[in-house]
């Protein structure tokens, strides 16, 4: 048998034992906006028996009427299968996964650019094009190339033609949604065994923050704790924002402007407990600790040294410029039996800091007047949520939803992902949050603090856990650890293809409204923007399931915004 080789679109998973369609195409043609990244797979199945001992690539130069589009804006990616234990929890249907657990399911990257191919399976090559601003609108056409030498040392070659077609109009750096993803720089220290803030673990941090902003992430959360020194003296409490500084500015270097004040306060005790401050060290004069604990200052002591410690951020903040991108948690997902105690909290904390905007992922649809960035989970927004005028309303997932609703496991199909940013659009949401860019730890529960690999345990060891009840596989991270770079997976790259989606809408709504271009196209944005709040992402649980179909409709959005808001 011979190798069978063929494309298929970004939001399609292959496995193993995927085998090429009738009809299947053997190009990759895209379409783009400039400053847009657009992907497509190349998939080539192995017969068995025929073990590959090299598979490479070559990216091409995209050559157009007018311009040349480098190989060095295409990348290509091998997948890598990653085994899955469980599918989530609460998915009693079959049919709200792709397919039962214990399997593999595609997802990382591989680092490597040569790799060996397994028989009898099928491998899936990512390739991604990204679109340089300037680049002159019209068609662009290059060859990948791919090649392959098996165990008897024989080649195989095959040459996939690509056509891309730029759009005359450019896509913002940036971007009318925020974007969240909690990083965990001292779990990317300890994974990597670095010490803390060493010279070795900032160039780790470099790397996450251009592949944060990169995916469209815009704001950072930032371990206040970790990065701002303090000491108590004859005259006072002092404060080192040497670490500080360093952070802020890595990641403005970036463009990830926004910074995002880790949490004060947490749960005294059980889900249900009341909130109280968060405890941190203080040097005395001599550099030792001065114990803080709970057992020694009880929370009326400590909470003058929090207070002290907000106050000095914020006089910083102001002072370096940054106060107007700052923005502060004050405790995680209050529910309404233990808000009152996050409320009383919140206020303290708004009156340490006068004009910082707080926010912070709830379980409950009190708290007006305390919290302004809202972010509750996607399936607790309806079209009649009431909102509250002086709040921006996000949205987030996390171990849920599961069942039917939209959410990023590595078990389910990519457009549940992608149609989390169409959904922002049509509720009017102002950002997006997650809490796994890089939990790459075992999960609190497990019997042991064991290292864990995201490259073969998707659930952060945690079906090890008393309660049985494991993370839903990828929950935990949405990047894998390579040996030199932040590797990225299929899983993310949906996410950035999810935020330029909504980006597509936005602009073509405000297109849609103003007075540039013909009536006709005008009246089709508007037809086409409806349909996408009442049948393509109408709601959490009524929104297309069909790839196609919303791949048509951001192809549709991308022709009209050419028309209304092109350039050429």
């Amino acid at each position: 048998m011979p190798i069978e080789m063929w494309v298929t679109h970004s939001l399609d998973k292959l496995f193993p034992e995927s085998v090429k369609p009738a009809g299947a195409a053997e190009q990759i043609a895209l379409k783009a906006a400039r400053n847009e990244t657009e992907d497509a797979q190349v998939a080539l199945q192995i017969p068995t028996g025929m073990e590959i001992a090299r598979a490479s690539f070559s990216l091409p130069d995209l050559v157009g009427p007018r311009d040349t589009i480098p190989s060095k804006h295409l990348s290509a990616s091998w997948v890598w299968y990653v085994y899955v234990l469980n599918n989530p929890p609460a998915n009693r249907d079959p049919s709200s996964y792709l397919r039962k657990a214990p399997a593999f399911f595609p997802d990382a990257f591989l680092e490597e650019k040569t790799v060996s191919l397994r028989d009898g399976w099928t491998q899936s090559l990512w390739v991604s094009v990204t679109v340089p601003k300037g680049t002159p609108p019209g068609e662009y056409k290059g060859t990948l190339g791919i090649g392959l030498v098996d165990r008897k040392k024989e080649k195989h070659h095959f040459d996939v033609p690509i056509k891309l077609a730029v759009w005359p109009f450019t896509l913002p750096d940036k971007l009318h949604l925020h974007h969240t993803e909690w990083f965990w720089p001292t779990t990317l220290a300890n994974y990597y065994h670095l010490d803390h803030w060493s010279e070795p673990h900032w160039a780790w941090i470099e790397k996450a923050a251009a592949d944060l902003a990169a995916h469209h992430s815009d704001i950072i959360l930032t371990p206040l704790v970790d990065l701002v020194g303090r000491s108590k003296t004859a005259s006072g409490l002092k404060y080192d924002f040497t670490r500080f500084d360093r952070w802020v500015k890595l990641f403005r270097k970036h463009g990830v402007d926004w910074i995002e004040g880790a949490h004060v306060a947490g749960r005294g005790g059980g889900w249900e407990s009341d909130f109280i401050w968060r405890r941190f060290s203080v040097m005395d004069g001599s550099g030792k600790p001065i114990d803080t604990s709970r057992e020694k200052l009880p929370d009326e002591q400590f909470e003058p040294y929090l207070e002290s410690f907000l106050k000095a951020i914020h006089a910083h903040v102001k002072k370096m410029g940054w106060a107007d991108t700052y923005v502060q948690h004050v405790a995680d997902e209050p529910i309404p039996v233990n808000e009152k105690s996050w409320m009383k909290l919140a206020g303290k904390v708004r009156r340490w800091l006068p004009g910082v905007k707080t926010i912070d992922a709830v379980e409950t649809d009190s708290l007006e007047g305390y919290v302004d960035w809202r972010v509750p989970q996607i399936q607790e927004i309806t079209p009649d949520r009431k909102r509250h005028p002086k709040e921006d309303l996000w949205s987030y997932t996390c171990l849920v939803p599961q069942g039917h609703y939209p959410n990023r496991f590595l078990d389910y199909p990519s457009i549940r992902n992608r149609i989390l940013f169409w959904l922002s659009w049509s509720y009017d949401l102002k950002g997006f949050l997650h809490w796994g860019y890089n939990s790459w730890r075992a999960w609190q529960g497990v019997p042991a603090p064991i290292d864990i690999s995201p490259w073969q345990d998707a659930s952060a060891g945690s079906i090890y856990c008393a309660d049985r009840n494991p993370l839903p596989a990828g929950d935990a991270h949405i990047v894998y650890p390579g040996k030199n770079s932040i590797c990225s997976s299929i899983r993310w790259e949906v996410v950035r293809k999810g935020f330029e989606d909504f980006e597509y809408l936005y602009l073509l709504e405000q297109a849609a409204e103003g007075r540039k271009g013909d009536s006709r196209a005008r009246s089709a944005a508007k037809k086409l923007l409806h349909r996408v709040r009442t049948e393509i992402a109408a709601a959490p649980l009524l929104h297309t399931r069909n790839d196609l179909e919303l791949l048509s409709v951001r192809e549709q959005a991308g022709e009209l915004l050419a028309k209304l808001a092109g350039d050429a």
